[in-house]
């Protein structure tokens, strides 16, 4: 009986906790404070804890979500020249890592040209880092080594300059269009948080930090919309989630889902999809009232046009050294380097 239970033991995989205590409270004061502005808003990091990083990743298999096709596509047929340009011995942080079926595709063509790297993917819970990091546990690969980051964007920044990482050749990855929840300026201070992170370490062999980012450039609305309002209503209830995680964070029952109703709309003056919880009726939070039928945003998603793109990446202070883009929604996949002089190399 005890060799057959053995045979069930999932691999142990290995987390590093890297989360810091103001993070830890700063949710709270944020969700506080974010509802009582003008107008008021939730804070987007409330759709990230475990049930909101599962639902999130069933919205990626609905047909209708098409940047996860469009990522898969341009990594099936360009993470070669994506792995050829990343630098054995390097340290490679995915932010905001999911379920990592994207990410095996590119660690697979590192190993396969036997590169050897460390693989770090940082998410907001530890369950669903142990889960998803079961797909690339110890034996998966020859020369690829993976890891799991458990903290914020903030905390993997502070990260990737401790001591013991600055001397590493690093790597930032951020797939999935992530830097649309992002206003394109916020996008842009963002990436440029991490490019003067990266700005201390060495270069070795004419090598530079690297970053891939995914980026939507869809612009049909019609497309965008159905993206994220899918006849399945998962993404309805990634976003209702929001509710939820607001009474566990607050300490209070506050939020009844039968209460509330969630609205998607294509701001096609700001290029971009808006998603927002509205009450059906009157709801008190510390004597500020969200009033019945008020849009209460959660989070948006930027569709970045050629221009805005070179726009993102000139005040982020990068610069674009290859680039792909998916010919029927104009999805996109980059690889860029804080360094102008690399720009040509390789083109």
């Amino acid at each position: 009986m005890g060799s057959h239970n053995k045979s069930y033991r999932l691999p142990e995989v290995d987390i590093i906790d890297i989360q810091s205590d103001a993070e830890k409270l700063s949710l709270s004061r944020d969700t506080q404070e974010l509802l009582k502005a003008h107008p008021p808003s939730f804070s987007s990091l409330l759709l990230w804890d475990e049930q909101g990083l599962k639902r999130f990743e069933s919205i990626t298999y609905t047909e209708e979500y098409y940047p996860t096709k469009s990522e898969i596509e341009l990594l099936e047929r360009h993470s070669h020249e994506i792995a050829h340009r990343i630098a054995p011995g390097s340290l490679i942080v995915e932010l905001g890592s999911g379920c990592l079926r994207k990410i095996k595709i590119l660690l697979q063509a590192l190993d396969n040209l036997k590169k050897s790297v460390d693989y770090y993917a940082l998410d907001l819970s530890r369950s669903e880092l142990e889960r998803t990091l079961q797909s690339v546990c110890q034996g998966t690969f020859k020369h690829v080594t993976c890891h799991g980051l458990l903290g914020t964007y903030e905390d993997g920044l502070h990260w990737l300059q401790r001591p013991e990482n600055a001397p590493r050749l690093r790597v930032v990855l951020s797939l999935g269009s992530s830097l649309g929840s992002f206003t394109r300026p916020d996008a842009a201070g963002f990436l440029a948080g991490f490019v003067h992170a990266l700005d201390h370490g060495p270069s070795r062999s004419g090598s530079e930090p690297l970053f891939i980012i995914g980026l939507d450039g869809c612009k049909d609305g019609e497309s965008v919309w159905h993206a994220y309002n899918d006849p399945q209503n998962r993404n309805e209830e990634f976003i209702r989630n929001v509710l939820d995680h607001a009474n566990r964070i607050l300490g209070k029952d506050i939020f009844h889902q039968v209460e509330w109703q969630r609205h998607g709309e294509w701001n096609d003056k700001l290029g971009r999809h808006e998603q927002y919880l509205i009450p059906r009726k009157d709801v008190w939070f510390e004597g500020h009232c969200l009033k019945a039928g008020e849009k209460i945003f959660v989070v948006s998603s930027h569709k970045y046009d050629g221009g805005e793109r070179q726009k993102l990446w000139q005040g982020a202070g990068l610069c674009e050294l290859q680039g792909w883009q998916t010919l029927e929604q104009n999805y996109g996949l980059y690889v860029l380097s804080k360094t102008p002089a690399n720009s040509a190399r390789g083109i």
